[in-house]
């Protein structure tokens, strides 16, 4: 469509009289809406950022003399995959959000202009609650630093510069790589309301219908790769109780996005196969009482039409009880689940391992 709105940007669409002012985006959106816009994919862009920042944390460890001269420690990737990696899985969700409101859209009694501000909404956060959104993260970054990170410094014996850097850079990383988690209910919020707008379905007509499950899926399986990227740099020997509560809090939070945003098209599904179903018992009972007819008026020439009717009412009821109610295709089933087994495996094979030497 030609109307499609970059992350970063708002509705150009004319106000309407009485609604409410569009908010502004976040200094999140604006970035993002930048690197959109240079030549070359987005994800280049951010994976060359991470590149940038993983080589000048270890410049700066090189310097003070925590890591020997051209040597890697995987421990200081993880800053860096916590603030590019959610940058470029929002503006990966928010391509598919579109994608996915112009599947939608056959089901949707909106013109041009509410269906413009509809893709404004799913593809930009507003100002203010990116900034307490942050705050939160801050905050959740404080008391983790005091229950966890200091242990890590410790167990490093990082450098006095090091350090210092390594606290500001996780301050940073969870400031605004934080946003995923407000960026991905935000917009799974705005699904469970959109599918809410739909008056009619037709289960003979489900490519419509299964548009946002890829969204759902990928939103879940997106928390999901970055949970394993996590585990590959973080050491397990500091995976105390906090850590393990909010590894565990993405897992539930990867299948409720899947899952519930989706449930009340599953809802408004299973009532349109009830009423298909309740129409074909009620043919098949004119149709029973028809034949019982014949019988007994001894009328056997109508048979043969009555048999073929049946018959054909067989199909149909075969036909009907295939009809999935859940708005997802297989295989985007099948995929989640997959992503959702990656992380705990990978958790698993670290924890056997650590028992393993460590015991």
């Amino acid at each position: 469509m030609n109307n499609q709105i970059q992350a970063g940007t708002l509705d150009p669409v004319p106000q309407a009289a009485g609604e409410p002012k569009p908010y502004a985006p976040s200094f999140i959106d604006s970035f993002m809406g930048l690197v959109e816009r240079l030549p070359g994919p987005y994800w280049l862009t951010y994976l060359a950022l991470f590149v940038l920042q993983s080589l000048a944390i270890h410049v700066l460890a090189w310097i003070d003399g925590w890591l020997p001269a051209y040597t890697f420690s995987p421990i200081l990737l993880m800053f860096p995959l916590w603030l590019w990696g959610p940058l470029t899985i929002m503006s990966y969700l928010n391509s598919i959000a579109r994608e996915a409101l112009d599947s939608f859209r056959p089901l949707l009694d909106l013109d041009e202009q509410g269906l413009r501000r509809l893709q404004g909404e799913f593809t930009t956060m507003p100002a203010r609650s990116v900034i307490l959104n942050g705050l939160v993260w801050s905050i959740t970054y404080g008391i983790l630093t005091v229950l966890t990170f200091g242990a890590l410094f410790a167990l490093y014996g990082f450098g006095r510069l090091t350090a210092l850097i390594l606290v500001l850079e996780g301050l940073v990383t969870y400031s605004v790589g934080g946003a995923i988690y407000y960026h991905s209910l935000r917009q799974l919020k705005l699904v469970s309301r959109t599918v809410k707008m739909v008056k009619q379905v037709n289960l003979f007509h489900l490519d419509p219908v299964y548009a946002f499950s890829r969204l759902t899926a990928r939103t879940g399986g997106s928390w999901m790769i970055m949970l394993s990227l996590t585990l590959l740099t973080f050491p397990m020997q500091l995976a105390n109780a906090p850590v393990l509560a909010i590894l565990a809090l993405q897992v539930l939070l990867a299948l409720a996005a899947f899952v519930l945003p989706l449930r009340f098209v599953n809802y408004r599904l299973v009532s349109e196969k009830r009423r298909l179903m309740a129409d074909f018992h009620a043919r098949v009972e004119r149709t029973l009482e028809r034949l019982h007819a014949g019988l007994d008026k001894d009328e056997l020439g109508a048979m043969d039409k009555l048999n073929d009717a049946i018959a054909a009412l067989n199909m149909e009821h075969e036909i009907l009880t295939k009809i999935p109610t859940w708005p997802w295709r297989a295989g985007t089933l099948t995929s989640f689940l997959s992503a959702m087994v990656l992380p705990i495996m990978l958790f698993l094979i670290q924890l056997a391992i650590q028992n393993w030497f460590g015991g």
